[in-house]
């Protein structure tokens, strides 16, 4: 039964556009290089993030992400530059990303303004020969290309200070839609049928050893419902996070993170389904592991954002 409403799913997709997957993440307010190229360098020295998401489990076939980000700041601060390889699945589609960020910063006010440009490729794969086909010569199906590589580019802004953040993005924007006459994709940045990110957050003391940081993600599509993620954690002496997030489609988010050391961050979520299909899951589970290879004396406590 899993099996077939993924493959419904699948063959909902459509057969002459592709587009970039945008996987869900818990953890984008430490990760944000997954969504916008000018956090590169922002955490004052080379980072290295590794996260894997395994989500809906209990369905066959169900959303994986596996993703690497690496990213440093050079020349005084003032560029960041990173990379980002980023694997997603759901069913018969799976994508692969080798995207290259760039990122310009300046001082404003009592914080750091970026501006971002990512850019670099996606390789596609449609595996229809996994399929159940009714018929076996459908000629939509024979025809359309199983894989490609093709462009990728994203656009974006960052400004924080050493209490709160905002963030907008426009991640990995371009479509490719067939031609039939070629056979070939034609690039295009129909912005109608991009994804739009806001990102912001606050950090609040409540004691010295004890502080509170809101934040929101807010993910818009001109063709779907707005998806708004709200999240509030606890910083315990900066060793230990923790946090309660809600997804405004019957989502509750436990997030858990520990800083082993100055370099050393790991973390853990779950996302709760509930509503009628929660029967029919277990949950989702994302983990990631970070690791900063040079930690500024200067620096009172290690970064959060």
């Amino acid at each position: 039964m899993n099996r077939f409403i993924l493959s419904i799913l699948a063959l909902s997709f459509p057969l002459h556009l592709l587009g970039q997957m945008s996987p869900l993440s818990d953890h984008y307010v430490y990760n944000a290089l997954a969504i916008n190229p000018a956090f590169a360098g922002c955490h004052g020295a080379l980072s290295a993030t590794i996260s894997y998401r395994n989500q809906w489990v209990g369905f066959n076939d169900a959303p994986k992400s596996c993703m690497l980000s690496v990213h440093t700041p050079i020349y005084n601060d003032r560029i960041g530059l990173g990379l980002l390889i980023e694997k997603n699945s759901i069913g018969i589609f799976k994508e692969t990303s080798f995207i290259g960020n760039y990122a310009y910063r300046m001082e404003l006010r009592n914080g750091k303004l970026a501006l971002g440009l990512g850019f670099g490729v996606t390789a596609y794969n449609i595996a229809w020969n996994e399929l159940v086909k009714a018929d076996s010569y459908d000629i939509q199906l024979m025809n359309t290309p199983t894989s490609a590589i093709l462009p990728s580019f994203s656009l974006g802004t960052y400004y924080y200070t050493k209490k709160y953040f905002i963030g907008i993005s426009l991640p990995l924007f371009l479509s490719h839609e067939l031609d039939k006459s070629t056979g070939k994709y034609k690039i295009s940045n129909n912005f109608s049928g991009c994804n739009y990110f806001f990102t912001g957050g606050y950090e609040v003391g409540i004691s010295p050893q004890v502080k509170l940081l809101p934040s929101l993600l807010i993910k818009y599509h001109p063709g779907n419902v707005v998806q708004i993620d709200y999240n509030a954690q606890i910083n315990l002496k900066d060793k230990i996070w923790m946090g309660i997030g809600y997804r405004n489609r019957n989502t509750l988010v436990g997030i858990l993170q520990f800083q082993l050391n100055y370099q050393l961050r790991m973390a853990y979520s779950y996302d709760f389904e509930f509503g009628s299909i929660e029967k029919n899951l277990n949950g989702s589970h994302e983990i990631f592991l970070s690791y900063v290879f040079r930690y500024a004396r200067k620096v009172i406590g290690p970064r959060q954002f």
